[in-house]
């Protein structure tokens, strides 16, 4: 059965999202989200997920799921009256949130940093709509990654990366990513190639510097660019590294 068929439950919403809802016009109320970080678990999620938010076209058909079953997955996850999200934790008890933003007329899929101890968050990376980001580097994609659970976390986390100067090894580690969450290992070569080019969708592969305590992004797209707030500088750097 679907996640969204599964259970449909917000118990673990943070008052950051919330108070995100609220800045829409007219505002939303929280019962619209729906805590989809174990939807991970379902066969489906994986090919619908990298097929719209990781951008590989061929995704969708290299798992051993019947294309209807994607489409239907797709579909929960972009119904306008249900608006999923994934939650990742971060270092220094930092998360990231990962939000459907299944807006009739502006609809896209929203990075959302939640600093530690604080009831805000702040867009790491926006797809679609107005788009913002890259909202990570490679090095900072892997070490985020971690060693637990790290090929899907690393995939979840992959669709906000930007960055033009990745090791010859990338493909590699994105492919063996696909492979252990279900793909089909005669497809991974070419999927982790759409999903590490998927970035020129938006932004493109920017370029990342280190300053003082700060990893800048050298773009104009990006919340960690020269000139962003140090606040959030410094928070998004220390989480993920």
């Amino acid at each position: 059965m679907s996640g969204l068929g599964r259970a449909l439950q917000n118990g673990g919403v943070t008052v950051g999202l919330e108070r995100y809802l609220g800045e829409f016009l007219p505002p939303l109320d929280a019962s619209v989200l729906v805590d989809a970080t174990a939807w991970c678990e379902d066969e489906p999620f994986w090919p619908a997920f990298l097929g719209s938010v990781g951008g590989s076209v061929t995704a969708p058909l290299a798992f051993e799921v019947e294309p209807a079953d994607v489409e239907e997955y797709l579909d929960e996850l972009h119904d306008p009256d249900h608006w999923p999200y994934l939650t990742l934790g971060l270092a220094q008890g930092h998360r990231l949130h990962l939000l459907f933003r299944n807006c009739e007329d502006d609809s896209g899929w929203d990075y959302l940093f939640e600093p530690a101890g604080r009831s805000e968050v702040w867009t790491l990376a926006a797809l679609e709509g107005g788009y913002v980001g890259p909202g990570l580097s490679w090095p900072e994609l892997v070490s985020a990654a971690g060693t637990s659970d790290a090929a899907r976390r690393l995939l979840l986390m992959l669709p906000a990366l930007g960055d033009s100067d990745r090791p010859d090894t990338a493909g590699a580690r994105v492919a063996a990513a696909f492979v252990a969450v279900g793909g089909a290992p005669e497809q991974a070569g070419r999927v982790a190639d759409e999903l590490l080019g998927a970035s020129g969708r938006f932004w493109g592969d920017e370029s990342w510097v280190d300053h003082d305590g700060r990893r800048i992004c050298v773009g104009d797209h990006s919340p960690r660019r020269l000139g962003a707030p140090d606040e959030h500088l410094l928070a998004m750097a220390a989480a993920l590294t």
